[in-house]
This record gives C-alpha cells, structure tokens and sequence, in this order.
C-alpha cells in the first residue's frame, strides 16, 4: 500500500512524523479546490507529482514554513 509521509524538521532535527494511506489522500485531492493547489505549489508542493505515477521516482517534496515564531522545513514523500 503506498503511503504518504510527512515530516517536520527544526534545525535540521525531524520532531514529527506523519504517516497516512495515499489512496484516501489521492481521493480528498480532488475536491482541492484550483487556487488551494496554485498555492501550495507556489510554496513547494506539487501534489499531482506527488500522488500520481509510480513512488519509486517520487522526489520528495519541501515547503519552508513559520510556526510560532519559529521556522521550520516540512518534507513530504511517497512510499509503497
């Protein structure tokens, strides 16, 4: 089953990781509406990359973000 993984580093250290199933991912995608994709690929993630073709020539993904204050780096991949 292929899996999507979400990490989330603070200076360089991983504090949390987040596993979830692709399929029901792939499905919630659908409904994402034009301007909540061009955002997120604006930022660094490209979802259509991400959830189609084959997971072994997945790239992972990074987005810069700002959490309380603080910044951190969220990695995201894909699995079988």
């Amino acid at each position: 089953m292929s899996t999507i993984i979400i990490e989330k580093y603070v200076d360089g250290i991983r504090e949390e990781q987040l596993r979830l199933p692709a399929a029901p991912v792939r499905f919630l995608a659908r409904f994402l509406p034009g301007s909540a994709r061009r955002s997120l690929l604006g930022q660094g993630l490209d979802l259509d990359t991400l959830l189609k073709g084959p997971a072994s020539s997945s790239e992972p993904q990074w987005m810069d973000i700002e959490e309380k204050k603080v910044k951190k780096r969220i990695r995201i991949f894909r699995c079988d």
